[in-house]
Parts: C-alpha cells; sequence; structure tokens
C-alpha cells in the first residue's frame, strides 16, 4: 500500500494527503460531536425521568400510607401524556416492598411481585429510574419507572444524518479547495521536474525553470536555476579544458612522433659513430701493425741487399780469377749473418701479422669459439705494443694458462684494447710511467671475474655515475671520443650476458670488474 502510494504522482499525494487529513478530521469532529450529543440528550433524559419519578413518588404518598390502591393508579395514569414511559411501578414497604400499583405494557412482566435492591427490569433499549416514597422521613414505598429510548434514538439518528450531511458537503468543499490548492502548489514542482528531465536527456544547462512566488518552492527553483547556471559555467570550462588538452595531446603525438623520428636517427647515428670507433680502433691497429713489421722487415731488406751485393762481388772476382780463399770465407761469414738476421726479423714480423690477422678477424666477425683466455689476452696485446712501446707503462695478466671459455674472441680484444686505450688518454700525464693490470680468475664453475686497473690519476666521484654514458669524455678534443667505455659496457652486457662495475679515486687510479659467463650468453640489444 505504502509502495503503491509513494508510486504516484506529487499531485495526487497532495490531493489524496489534503484528502484523507480533512476526512479524518472531519470523522473524528463528528464522532466526537455525536457521542457528546448522545451523551447529553442522555444525560438530559435521565434527569427528566429522575424528575418525573420524583413528583410520582411525592404525588403517591397518601396513597400509600393509606393503602389507596386506586388513588395510587390514578397518579400512575396521568403518565399517559408520556407515551415515551413503558411502565411504572408502586411498591409499598421498606424492609421487603411488594407490589402496590402498576401502570403501563410492561408493567406485568416487568414488575416484580417482591422489589429487592436490583429487581428493576434492564433492558439496553430502556432507561430505569428507582425513587423511594417518603412520608415524614420514613421510607414507605418504592417507585420504579420505566421509559423507552426511541425518542433520544431518533434525535441521535437525527444528529447523525445532520452530521453526514455537514461532512458530505465538507469534504466537497475541502476536496474543492485541495484540487485548487495543490494546482497552484504543484505547478512549479512538476515544472522544475519537466526542467529537471528536460537536462538529464539532452544535457543543455542553459535550460531554466520558470519563476515561481517567493516561498520554499520559490527558493527552490531559484537555487536550481543557480546550480544550473553554475553547472553551465563548469561544463563550458570543461569543454575548454577538453579541447585544450586535446589540442596538447595532439601537439605532444607530434612532438612525440618527431622526438621518435630523431632518436631513430640519433640510434643510428650512435650505432654508425660506434661502428666508427671500432673501425678506428681496427685501423689505429692496423697503423701500428703495419708500423710495427715495417722494422724487421726493412732489416731484412737490408741484411737481403747486402747479402746480394756481396754475393755480385764474390762472382766478378771469381770471374776474373782474382778470387781467394780469404774471399770466399769472407762472404760465407756475410752469408751466414745475414741469413740469420733475415730469418730472424722475418720470423719477428710473421708473428706480428698471426697475431693481427687473428685480432682483426676476431673483431670484425664476431664469431663464438673456445679459446684460451690467458693466450689471447696476449696476442691483444702484442697488437697494442707499437702504442705501448711510444710509453714507459707496464702491463701485466695474471691469468690461468688453462681457464677456456665460449665466447666472443673479437669481444674480448674490443674489451682489452678500449680499456688499455681508455688508460693510455686518461689515467696519465705524457711521459709518466704506469702500471697496467689485467687480473682474472674463475668464479665458481661458470663465471669469469676480470679485473683491470691502473695507477693514474682516477676519476672523480661526480663522473663515475656518468662513466659509461655515451659521448661522456673529459678529454674531448684531446683524443677522447667518449665511445670507448661505452662500448665495453655493451659489449659486457650485451655480448657476453655479463655485468662491469667501476670504482675509483682521485689519485688512486681505477678499476674495472667484469663479470661473465665462460659460456657466453649474448642478450637481445
Amino acid at each position: 500500500m505504502m509502495r503503491r502510494f509513494s508510486d504516484l504522482s506529487i499531485r495526487r499525494k497532495l490531493s489524496v494527503l489534503l484528502l484523507l487529513s480533512s476526512g479524518i478530521g472531519l470523522v473524528v469532529a463528528a464522532t466526537a460531536l455525536i457521542s457528546y450529543a448522545f451523551s447529553t440528550n442522555r444525560a438530559a433524559a435521565e434527569r427528566d425521568l429522575q424528575t418525573l419519578a420524583q413528583v410520582l413518588a411525592d404525588n403517591s404518598t397518601a396513597a400509600v400510607a393509606f393503602q389507596d390502591r386506586e388513588a395510587a393508579r390514578d397518579v400512575l395514569v396521568g403518565l399517559r401524556a408520556k407515551p415515551e414511559v413503558e411502565y411504572a411501578c408502586v411498591y409499598a414497604g421498606d424492609s421487603a416492598p411488594a407490589l402496590f400499583a402498576t401502570y403501563g405494557r410492561l408493567a406485568a412482566g416487568g414488575c416484580p411481585v417482591r422489589l429487592m435492591a436490583g429487581d428493576e427490569a434492564q433492558a439496553s433499549e430502556l432507561l430505569n429510574v428507582r425513587t423511594p416514597v417518603v412520608l415524614d422521613g420514613e421510607h414507605i414505598g418504592v417507585l420504579l419507572l420505566g421509559q423507552n429510548l426511541s425518542v433520544l434514538t431518533a434525535a441521535l439518528q437525527a444528529q447523525i444524518k445532520l452530521t453526514l450531511v455537514i461532512l458530505g458537503v465538507s469534504f466537497i468543499v475541502s476536496f474543492a479547495v485541495a484540487w485548487w490548492l495543490q494546482r497552484d502548489l504543484t505547478r512549479p514542482i512538476l515544472n522544475l521536474a519537466q526542467v529537471a528531465r528536460q537536462v538529464t536527456e539532452s544535457r543543455d544547462y542553459s535550460v531554466r525553470a520558470p519563476g515561481a512566488a517567493k516561498d520554499e518552492v520559490g527558493n527552490l527553483i531559484a537555487d536550481f536555476n543557480a546550480m544550473l547556471g553554475e553547472v553551465e559555467r563548469q561544463s563550458q570550462e570543461i569543454q575548454h579544458a577538453r579541447d585544450a588538452l586535446a589540442q596538447q595531446v595532439e601537439d605532444k603525438s607530434r612532438a612525440n612522433a618527431e622526438l621518435e623520428s630523431a632518436m631513430n636517427r640519433l640510434k643510428l647515428a650512435q650505432e654508425q659513430l660506434v661502428q666508427s670507433e671500432k673501425l678506428a680502433s681496427l685501423g689505429g691497429l692496423v697503423a701500428g701493425v703495419a708500423h710495427e713489421i715495417n722494422t724487421p722487415v726493412g732489416v731484412s731488406v737490408t741484411a737481403a741487399s747486402t747479402l746480394q751485393d756481396e754475393t755480385e762481388r764474390l762472382g766478378a772476382r771469381f770471374a776474373d780469377g782474382s778470387m781467394k780463399r780469404s774471399h770466399l770465407s769472407q762472404f760465407m761469414e756475410i752469408a751466414d749473418e745475414s741469413s740469420q738476421i733475415i730469418l730472424k726479423n722475418l720470423a719477428r714480423a710473421a708473428d706480428l701479422i698471426q697475431s693481427f690477422k687473428r685480432v682483426a678477424v676476431d673483431q670484425s666477425s664476431e664469431e663464438q669459439r673456445r679459446f684460451l683466455l690467458k693466450e689471447y689476452m696476449d696476442e691483444v696485446l702484442l697488437s697494442l705494443r707499437p702504442q705501448l712501446k711510444k710509453t714507459q707503462h707496464e702491463v701485466e695478466i695474471d691469468c690461468p694458462a688453462d681457464l677456456q671459455i665460449n665466447g666472443y674472441p673479437g669481444v674480448i680484444a674490443q674489451i682489452v684494447t678500449n680499456l688499455v686505450g681508455n688508460s693510455l688518454v686518461h689515467a696519465f700525464d705524457e711521459g709518466a710511467n704506469g702500471h697496467l693490470r689485467f687480473e682474472v680468475h674463475r668464479d665458481g664453475e661458470d663465471w669469469v671475474q676480470l679485473r683491470y686497473s691502473d695507477d693514474g690519476k682516477g676519476i672523480a666521484a661526480d663522473q663515475l655515475p656518468r662513466i659509461f654514458d655515451p659521448f661522456y669524455t673529459t678529454r674531448r678534443g684531446s683524443g677522447g671520443s667518449g665511445l670507448g667505455l661505452h662500448i665495453v659496457y655493451n659489449l659486457a652486457t650485451q655480448m657476453l650476458g655479463g655485468e662491469i662495475k667501476v670504482s675509483s679515486q682521485p689519485g688512486e687510479g681505477v678499476c674495472f670488474d667484469l663479470r661473465f659467463p665462460t659460456q657466453a650468453r649474448r642478450q637481445a640489444a
């Protein structure tokens, strides 16, 4: 029931509430009036009946005192003027009064022979009164009087009919007033609900509800319109912000695309620079080895030229017959010495060429193979001898001779070359004598720990975090490209699948700790 009422429109709710409240008020008022009228009329009837009974009792005193039944009946006959009186009974005596005279259609059956306390007839439609008959202060009898309530009932029915008529008229008037009032009250509310529904469906916050009187509903509509205005303003600001954000996103997307393109070009340029650095390192190696080979080859050419001259001179003497035993003995000594010089220098050149060939091929091919780490590092340092000859630095390798790894020898060569080159460029001043040291040992069954250190100038604390960054160098324009240690980092982490750390203190040299597996684990770039 309550749910059905809650689903009604506000107009019907107001109508129902007004009608219900006015109806309940009218019913309560009518009930109160009817109850009051009934109780008032009954009390009046009781008083009238009591008065009548008292008059009859006083008039019956002489008849009861002289035992004159006819006189008593004559007194009671006067009740004919009161048709509503149903019966009247006169009893004589004090302690147990006996029936003395009667009147009315109920007298025979309604009056007991001996009247005891409470013996008067009791009926819902009768009103009974009991009055003593007194003579000189003594009770000589009792008068019992009964009256029906038909008059009272008729008056009550008339009162009820009148009340119902008034109630109906009042209800109709209340309904008309409620209908007129609720229309004036609900119209602005319904308009407000319609505007709210329109705003919800269309998202048009420029709509406004029509104004109303300056009451609570009017204040509600004014506040609602003010809220719509604020929502409209915020919606416009949000739309402007959304448009600005969309423009920013578009600009940033365009900037990101340009940045990505620039990053791709930069990455390509960086890869080209790294490759150029590798080729430059290989070119420096070629130049150094070529210069180094030039000396033993030159000595061999000189020795061969000397041997050729001596051979031609001996042949000329033999041809003109002037050759002596001493000439032959001298030629044999020169030939033996020249041969020793040629063989020794050519062997030296062959070793340089063989070492260079291995290192150069390894650096260019990046082929994975098994090799002895100590032996290969010796070959790399042999190829670096032309650069080291110009300094007074001492290079030491502490590595087990039987330590074999399955990896990329070209990567090892590039790392050793770049580490040594970094020390030659950054660690020492010109003319200084330094000590470069490689310490290699196994770290468990499957890992190798390689530590490279020098006793040079060291690296400042603020430069250490950037030491592996590309193009970062403290000697730009003085032989530093900023790519050497960056290449070392990439080779150690990507090609070898290991890790590299650096530690240093100014004035105490630098130490690189490289840890990599004996079986290379190449990582994706």
